[in-house]
């Protein structure tokens, strides 16, 4: 079969690890759970009827090995999040940071009316840094004042009151202008890893921010 060349290593693509899976197979995760109207916690056997058939070797036991201890021993094992298994995975994937905040805005534009509000700006970054707390298995989970002082800020960034609601250009130029401001104020440039994305909301310390790689983006 022949030798796998560094080129080729870095795009091989890992059932049991989520980290070397690219963000379109996150999406069809999220195609699944729509089309099976699930409810927003699911127990084990719902998310391996979700998640089993995006999956490239039908004998890796994902489910079981990786995602059900992350995302659901916290909760004593009865369900997992699907909010948090969408967003964990969305920020842990490979893909664009324009292309996951465009995700994550799709997924918590819960009506469909191609903006937020500030309720769900909330639950949007709530539900993201627990589930990247909750997969890479670093820091502490948020708490929901903390994250709404956040999004607070990203209302008065773009002009608006609490009542109003934000679109996708005013989300994607929040989210990269505050990430990079958080960065800053935190004392390093590195800021494309999910590690440096719980680092700027004071989810982990600075030392457990790991060496960049190519394609550890968040």
């Amino acid at each position: 079969m022949g030798n796998v060349t560094g080129a080729q290593r870095k795009h091989v693509v890992d059932d049991a690890d989520p980290t070397t899976w690219h963000l379109e197979r996150v999406e069809a995760i999220r195609t699944r759970y729509l089309a099976g109207n699930y409810d927003f916690g699911v127990e084990k056997e719902q998310l391996r009827e979700i998640v089993q058939p995006v999956l490239l070797d039908e004998g890796c036991d994902t489910l079981d090995l990786v995602l059900w201890p992350r995302f659901a021993e916290y909760n004593s094992g009865s369900e997992a999040n699907m909010l948090e298994v969408l967003g964990g995975l969305a920020v842990i994937s490979r893909g664009t940071f324009e292309a996951k905040v465009e995700f994550a805005f799709r997924v918590f534009d819960f009506n469909d009316q191609g903006s937020l509000s500030h309720d769900e700006v909330c639950v949007m970054l709530l539900t993201m840094l627990s589930g990247t707390v909750l997969v890479t298995r670093r820091g502490n989970l948020p708490e929901d004042a903390d994250l709404e002082t956040h999004a607070d800020h990203a209302f008065l960034r773009c002009g608006k009151d609490l009542t109003m609601r934000v679109d996708f250009v005013d989300l994607m130029t929040w989210f990269r202008s505050h990430i990079k401001e958080l960065c800053e104020d935190r004392g390093f440039a590195l800021c494309d890893s999910p590690e440096a994305f719980l680092r700027c909301f004071d989810l982990v310390g600075a030392s457990m921010l790991k060496k960049k790689s190519k394609g550890d983006r968040w």
